[in-house]
Parts: structure tokens; sequence; C-alpha cells
């Protein structure tokens, strides 16, 4: 039996499997996961992958990257948010956020609903890729997306379709510029 359980084709017919695992890395506890295909080629890449997320906390410069991104990412939301003025519960509830990191709280406790998604490259290559997609309160619309590929960080940022495979201009984040 393999690492990934409750295994079900997705309900609208795409050729995806959903499942779930158990994840000791980022999040503690029973997560979510997305693969986009179906073959058992799929699931042994997506517990690779796993394999991969479990180890995320052991390398403690990934680790450093992900969560000053985060930060990054959450100040400049609030920014928006609050200069926007009509979302004053989002304002409000990341504005907490940022209260706690500032304080010293973990950045991560603040997304929830983790999911990790796994998509093959079109190239033929062994190295790792995948998204961490989970809810936030600093961007409750598009969700939070972290990419890793191989041993390195390459976007966080919102949700919008990026995957690990695309190239390295896709990954810009304006919030990555400011100091």
């Amino acid at each position: 039996m393999g690492i990934i359980r409750d295994i079900v084709h997705d309900d609208g017919g795409l050729g995806w499997l959903n499942g779930r695992f158990d994840s000791v890395s980022l999040f503690q506890g029973s997560m979510d996961i997305t693969i986009y295909g179906d073959t058992d080629e799929y699931i042994g890449y997506a517990e690779k992958c796993i394999a991969h997320y479990n180890r995320l906390d052991k390398d403690p410069g990934l680790m450093a990257d992900i969560r000053e991104k985060l930060a990054k990412f959450m100040y400049y939301m609030r920014d928006e948010w609050e200069a926007m003025g009509i979302y004053d519960d989002i304002a409000e509830d990341t504005e907490k956020a940022v209260k706690e990191y500032e304080s010293g709280g973990d950045i991560l406790k603040h997304l929830k609903a983790p999911c990790l998604n796994i998509e093959i490259s079109d190239e033929d290559s062994d190295e790792i890729g995948y998204e961490i997609v989970a809810d936030c309160p600093w961007e409750p619309e598009h969700q939070c997306s972290v990419i890793i590929r191989g041993d390195k960080l390459k976007y966080v940022g919102p949700c919008e379709g990026n995957t690990p495979w695309d190239d390295d201009d896709e990954y810009y984040c304006i919030w990555n510029d400011e100091q």
C-alpha cells in the first residue's frame, strides 16, 4: 500500500485523482493531494513529491525563504486591501496575522486547508516539482500558492494557475522587489 490513501477520481471527469497523505513537514496531520493524472506513473511521481515535501522542514534555508516570501506577500496584500478601503474584514484579519508574525509567531500557522498539487513535467525529467495551495487571510479570493521545484522555492503568491514547470519570468511578484 502506498503513502496516498482515500484515492478517488475527480467528479468532473478530468482524469485527476484526489486523496490524502500524512503531512509531517510544513503542516502536521492529514493533508489533501490532487494529482493531475490517473496512471500508476502519476501516483508513483506523487509519492516522490510527498517524500520531498515531508523533508522540507529539514532544510532551514528553504524554510526561512518560504517564511520570508510569505511575509512579503502578506505585507503587500495588507497594504493593498487597506488602500482599497472596501474590505474591512479582510484588512482586519490580515492585520491580526501581521501582528502575530511581528510578535514572533509562525506565519505558517495562518495557512489553512493545505493541499499538495502534483503535475508531471512535459519534459522527460525525474525532477521533483509541486505546488502547495492553502487558504490565508491576506488573499482569501485566490488562496496562497507555494511552488517548489527541485530544492528551490520558485513562487509564493496568489494561486493563479502557475505550475512548477513554468519559466522563471512567470513567477514574478512585485512584493519581492520591495525592501
